[in-house]
């Protein structure tokens, strides 16, 4: 009677693996990038979510000799000879996989005589045809094999979120020496099903990706859900809450403030705060204008979780699930009312499982560095289980130069333990899916699903001229970060070369946006008393700029 009942115990896991099991393909990846509900579920297969760049390899060792060196266009791995001609390879995988994301600068690649750039070589389960093989700048620009807005260009770079699953293996070559690059992949378990990408199965899906692309275009969830909303004055140290008492997810969240309140006193994107509390754990503390990358003024962009409008639109579509109850609020922590024209979520049934996480939103407050000093800037430290999904920097500029070098370094479990990132990259405009080359401009805004250059420095548009506030975000779908015990999320305070002086200060600010199971905590605390000073300004820095040149 044991035996038959192990065997019946069996034969019943043996069917919910089954059943929860899949083979990734093309086609279930395309559908992954728009699905918000498998974004806040950890996910199953589980995989690693890596990275490869070009990052100098003089780093070695956290805080050892070259652990802040530049020069990050100059990384590979090896060199091999193919029909008697040298490639070079940059990435290379043993497993079941699939890329998910690859960004370049299509500028001086290799140098200045170069502009036209290298063929990358995409070889998978070991074949020795490639699979994608075509000039990379084309095909990371959307004028190659894969079309808009899988791959698009945003400011001097170009970024491909095309999928690309493979079941054994995974080479990608250039043949060239390669410059500034970087791949982002997931690395599924042996065992895993996944069936291999093919340019066929591309045309086949060119259908769906269009679907897929207008899902992660559109402001507003299709699912419409149920209302609950509120409007009107918020008193100086009051709230206007939204509550819901069963279980659900918040499908969309929407804000409008009155545009002329906020031109006159743009400190309440500051003082007024988004607070959200998840069966009775408080997951998310923001200030609402650095929520929405807009700590300065309103600023208008569109990804696929935010958008921002001039006329005071704020809409978050983040999927934000809950067992039993949830409160979103607005708290007015200055010493003035605020008018909030308009406030609502839209819930929707949600069915909670082992694998559903609560949202996260927590902000690092203003911080000023100086110049000279070289340090790894931390975003956030996270302890439990969970997923990273997106980020915003907000820096304040007091140069007219760059001030951008800095490289993401993101640890994952024992990653921090060993001293080296699951994630090094080359700059902090390249992790945000742009590139420098030139001093930045105000043309060089732009919004996409994924990746918003949000503000660029105060000058008029056409100018050359960073000096001001400078905000980027980052969204995460299938290069999201899932972590089963820690996350470390680091990016360099690096300025540019030309204000490494102690009195060239450069002022940082930060949001994480991330799934955890309950109980998972972070570093990144509710700070009421910051939200109340003033938001960071030139004259701040200049001052205090001034006072150390006399010094010296």
């Amino acid at each position: 009677m044991t035996h038959l009942r192990l065997f019946i115990c069996f034969v019943i896991l043996m069917h919910y693996v089954t059943a929860d099991a899949q083979t990734i393909t093309l086609t279930s990846l395309l559908n992954e990038m728009s699905d918000r509900d498998t974004l806040a579920r950890y996910p199953l297969p589980v995989y690693a979510s890596l990275q490869v760049s070009s990052y100098n390899r003089e780093s070695v060792v956290k805080d050892g000799p070259g652990w802040f060196a530049d020069s990050d266009g100059i990384g590979f791995m090896r060199t091999e000879k193919k029909s008697g001609k040298t490639e070079w390879v940059v990435m290379e995988h043993d497993g079941p996989g699939a890329i998910t994301k690859m960004w370049a600068p299509y500028f001086y690649y290799g140098g200045l005589d170069d502009l036209e750039g290298p063929v990358i070589n995409i070889y998978l389960d070991g074949e020795d045809t490639p699979a994608i093989s075509e000039n990379y700048f084309r095909l990371i620009t959307g004028r190659g094999s894969v079309p808009p807005p899988f791959a698009a260009i945003t400011a001097r770079a170009g970024n491909s979120y095309l999928p690309i699953p493979f079941a054994k293996s995974c080479k990608v070559t250039f043949s060239s020496k390669p410059f500034y690059h970087i791949i982002n992949y997931r690395a599924y378990p042996q065992g895993t099903a996944v069936k291999t990408f093919s340019k066929a199965q591309l045309m086949q899906a060119l259908p769906l990706m269009d679907e897929v692309s207008a899902k992660l275009h559109a402001v507003y969830p299709l699912l419409k859900g149920e209302r609950v909303e509120n409007s009107g004055k918020i008193e100086a140290g009051e709230s206007l809450k939204l509550t819901v008492n069963k279980s659900g997810a918040v499908n969309s969240l929407e804000i409008i403030l009155d545009p002329d309140e906020v031109k006159q006193h743009p400190e309440l994107l500051r003082s007024v705060v988004l607070v959200a509390e998840f069966d009775d754990e408080q997951t998310m503390w923001a200030p609402l204008g650095d929520f929405f990358g807009s700590a300065n003024a309103l600023n208008p962009f569109q990804t696929a979780t935010r958008t921002v409008r001039s006329n005071g639109q704020m809409i978050c579509t983040w999927l934000m699930p809950f067992r039993s109850n949830a409160a979103v609020y607005l708290k007015n922590l200055s010493n003035l009312p605020v008018q909030i024209n308009h406030f609502a979520i839209t819930v929707i049934d949600y069915s909670w499982n082992n694998r559903s996480m609560h949202f996260h939103a927590n902000w690092r407050s203003d911080d000023v560095q100086p110049g000279n000093v070289f340090s790894d800037w931390n975003f956030i430290d996270i302890k439990g289980k969970g997923v990273l999904v997106g980020d915003a920097w907000t820096v304040l500029n007091p140069d007219y130069g760059w001030w951008g070098e800095g490289d993401e370094k993101i640890y994952v479990d024992e990653a921090w333990n060993k001293k080296f990132p699951t994630h090094f990259g080359t700059g902090t405009e390249d992790y945000y899916g742009w590139a420098g080359g030139e001093n930045p401009s105000k043309d060089d805004r732009f919004s996409h699903p994924f990746l918003s250059n949000i503000e660029v420095g105060s000058a008029t548009p056409g100018r050359r001229d960073v000096r001001g506030f400078n905000i980027s975000t980052r969204i995460r779908a299938l290069d999201a970060i899932p972590f089963n015990s820690r996350l470390v999320f680091d990016i360099e305070a690096s300025p540019g070369t030309q204000i490494r002086n102690p009195w060239n200060f450069l002022g940082y600010s930060a949001v994480v946006f991330w799934y955890g199971f309950p109980g998972a905590v972070s570093n990144r605390p509710a700070l009421p008393n910051e939200v109340k000073k003033p938001v960071m300004s030139l004259k701040q820095l200049d001052d205090r700029a001034k006072e150390i040149s006399r010094a010296k």
